[in-house]
């Protein structure tokens, strides 16, 4: 998957400001010494089933960075945004005189580690419930900076319902349209509303009358008291309910029946209180609405309860996603054509360019 964005640079790189200090005074050397070898610099991670993410990205920077005619006598090849790539795989090589590029090394790394991570940690969860059953909730996770890039990121790990325009930024600007930006109601607003969930979806309806109505239902930290009293309110519309107890926490509904129980298991968002949260759904009427869970969601939690056909029907998920846990490494590997490299790094690439695109 090849999407075309335009992405946007620092001038500032161009200076080396973003830069190791180590590869300025490297280049400086060599341009002292008048060294011009012509280098082979390929960059590889350590993960198996990796979705590719940033190499676009990073296609830009080096035409971005590196001045018109030194850029011209560079071969680059990379493999594309959304490959599956496993260990010792080589994503991207970049060959020429090492002085010319060289700079850019820490900053291809960070790039492709972070982009690649989320990239990957999505696969994994639309792997095992698809699109339609997640929302990315990433965007309080980090630098609010970073939007953009994590939500392009994640959309080439599968993800199609965000929670911010921000992280749609560059799909939109690329005219992508098979996403959509999605939201709630946050705790805050049933505070405004003295913590009276029913008000509070009165008000929204009121206001937004042709949405889906979400009834975030934790507030109390007694979920199924507030189905009871949205009932008893008159509340017939209740399209989905998000249960996203602390970890810190158990409901009282679980409280009540497992008093003397310490179970860990109990606390927080848990199999136990989704099963009676739809339980007390049908007994009350609400047969159609949906249950959205989120809270410290991460593939782990959502492979077991799928596994276990536990009633959940979207998982909402933040910090997960945005966790690195992909880092790339560029090393120098050729010297003039012939393989030369620091010892363990010293990795045969021939056989993995011929399944690489080649930046014309």
């Amino acid at each position: 998957m090849e999407l075309k964005i335009k992405f946007k640079f620092n001038d500032e790189i161009k200076e080396g400001n973003y830069s190791a200090k180590y590869f300025l005074i490297s280049q400086q050397i060599l341009e002292n010494a008048n060294i011009n070898h012509i280098s082979t610099l390929r960059f590889k991670h350590f993960n198996d089933n990796v979705v590719v993410a940033g190499i676009e990205e990073v296609l830009q920077l080096i035409k971005f960075a590196i001045k018109p005619n030194e850029y011209e006598k560079l071969k680059i090849k990379y493999l594309p945004d959304g490959s599956i790539t496993n260990n010792d795989q080589i994503i991207l090589t970049i060959e020429g005189e090492y002085k010319k590029f060289g700079y850019l090394e820490n900053i291809i790394d960070s790039i492709l580690s972070r982009r690649s991570s989320i990239a990957t940690n999505a696969h994994k969860v639309i792997s095992l419930v698809g699109a339609k059953r997640v929302i990315y909730m990433g965007d309080r996770s980090d630098d609010y900076l970073l939007q953009p890039y994590d939500g392009y990121s994640a959309y080439i790990g599968g993800i199609r319902n965000f929670v911010s325009e921000a992280s749609v930024k560059f799909l939109r600007e690329a005219n992508v349209s098979d996403f959509m930006v999605i939201g709630t109601i946050p705790h805050a607003l049933i505070q405004q509303f003295e913590g009276n969930l029913a008000n509070t979806l009165k008000a929204y309806a009121n206001c937004f009358p042709n949405y889906p109505v979400v009834g975030l239902i934790d507030f109390h930290n007694d979920c199924l008291q507030e189905l009871i009293d949205l009932k008893e309110a008159g509340i017939t519309k209740l399209d989905y309910v998000r249960i996203d107890t602390s970890k810190k926490l158990v409901d009282k509904s679980l409280q009540k029946i497992h008093y003397y129980s310490q179970d860990k298991q109990l606390y927080g968002v848990n199999k136990y209180l989704i099963q009676k949260v739809r339980s007390k759904l049908d007994e009350l009427g609400y047969q159609n609405t949906k249950i959205i869970i989120s809270s410290s969601i991460n593939a782990q939690i959502i492979e077991e309860f799928e596994r276990e056909k536990i009633p959940v029907d979207i998982y909402g998920i933040g910090k997960y996603f945005t966790e690195v846990n992909v880092n790339y490494t560029g090393d120098l590997i050729k010297l003039n054509g012939k393989y030369l490299a620091k010892a363990g790094r010293d990795q045969n690439i021939d056989k993995y360019l011929q399944e690489m695109k080649e930046i014309e």
